[in-house]
C-alpha cells in the first residue's frame, strides 16, 4: 500500500491505538456491530499485510478473508474472528502502529511548510495549529486587542530541529514540545502557541504595561494553560491546549517517539 493509500485510510479513525477498540467480535461467527467492523476493516487496511478492502461496516466474505490472510501471519489455525481485546486486534493495532511511524518518517512533508515558522504570516501560524486549539486562539489575541495590546504570534509550530536548538541554548527545558505535533502526513498540527506584544516582545515593557497577566488571564478563560504558571520554568508568552501530561502521547501521535 502506498504513503497515499495509508493515509487516506487514516479518515475512518481518529488516531491509530496499540489495541484497537472493539465492542463486540468481528467476522466468522461475530455479532458485527458496523462501527467495530468499520473499525476492523480500517485496521486490516493499515496493517499493508491484506489487499484493500472496502471500509463499508459490512462483515462479508473480502473481509472474513482478510481477517484469516491476516491471522496467518501468527496463527496456525486463523479462525477469521477478532474478539475484543484479543490477539488478533492487538496485532492489528501494533502493525499500524509501526506503518504509521514509518509513513511519517518516510512521507516529505509538503513544501509550504518549510522555512523560517517564526517568519510565517498570522494567518499561516493559526492554519499550523490544531482546529479546535486554533479557534480558541483566535478569541484570545481578539480580546487582547480589545484591551489595546498588540498581539503578535511568535511561534505557533516550529521543527523539532529548531526545538533542538532551544533545548541546547536553554531555552526550552524539553527536546520536544506541543510546538512540534504533527500530522502522519508530516503537516503541522500544533498545540501550542507563544504570543508577544509587537511593541515589547519579552523587555520589560510587557510586564510594566501589564501584557502578561492580560495574556494569562485570557488563556485561562478559554480553558487553555498559561506557560506563566509554571514554577520551575516560567515562559510568560507561552500558551498551550493540553497539560503537560500529554506530552508524551503527542509525541507518539506525531510518530515521533
Amino acid at each position: 500500500m502506498q504513503a497515499t493509500a495509508f493515509r487516506d485510510n487514516l479518515l475512518h479513525l481518529d488516531t491509530i491505538q496499540m489495541t484497537p477498540f472493539i465492542r463486540k467480535p468481528v467476522g466468522f461467527g461475530g455479532v458485527n456491530e458496523p462501527p467495530d467492523v468499520i473499525t476492523v476493516q480500517s485496521y486490516l487496511c493499515l496493517s499493508g499485510a491484506v489487499a484493500p478492502i472496502a471500509v463499508d461496516g459490512i462483515a462479508g466474505p473480502k473481509t472474513i478473508e482478510a481477517i484469516r490472510t491476516f491471522q496467518a501471519r501468527f496463527m496456525l489455525a486463523p479462525d477469521g474472528r477478532v474478539d475484543p481485546g484479543g490477539r488478533t486486534i492487538h496485532e492489528l493495532g501494533q502493525t499500524a502502529r509501526g506503518r504509521e511511524k514509518t509513513s511519517a518518517q518516510s512521507t516529505p512533508r509538503d513544501p509550504y511548510w518549510d522555512g523560517d515558522s517564526s517568519k510565517w504570516s498570522e494567518a499561516k501560524k493559526l492554519e499550523s495549529l490544531n482546529s479546535e486549539f486554533r479557534d480558541k486562539i483566535g478569541a484570545m489575541l481578539e480580546e487582547l486587542r480589545l484591551q489595546q495590546f498588540r498581539p503578535k504570534i511568535f511561534y505557533a509550530w516550529r521543527s523539532v530541529e529548531v526545538q533542538e536548538e532551544l533545548f541546547r541554548k536553554k531555552r526550552s527545558k524539553v527536546r520536544f514540545s506541543f510546538h512540534n505535533a504533527q500530522k502522519s502526513d508530516g503537516s503541522p498540527h500544533a498545540y501550542a502557541v507563544d504570543v508577544i506584544d509587537r511593541r515589547w516582545a519579552w523587555g520589560a515593557g510587557a510586564r510594566a504595561h501589564g501584557y502578561w497577566d492580560a495574556l494569562g488571564d485570557a488563556a485561562h478563560y478559554l480553558g487553555l494553560y498559561w506557560g506563566g504558571d509554571w514554577v520551575s520554568f516560567k515562559d510568560l508568552a507561552h500558551v498551550q491546549f493540553l497539560q503537560n501530561s500529554e506530552l508524551r502521547r503527542i509525541k507518539r501521535d506525531s510518530g515521533l517517539a
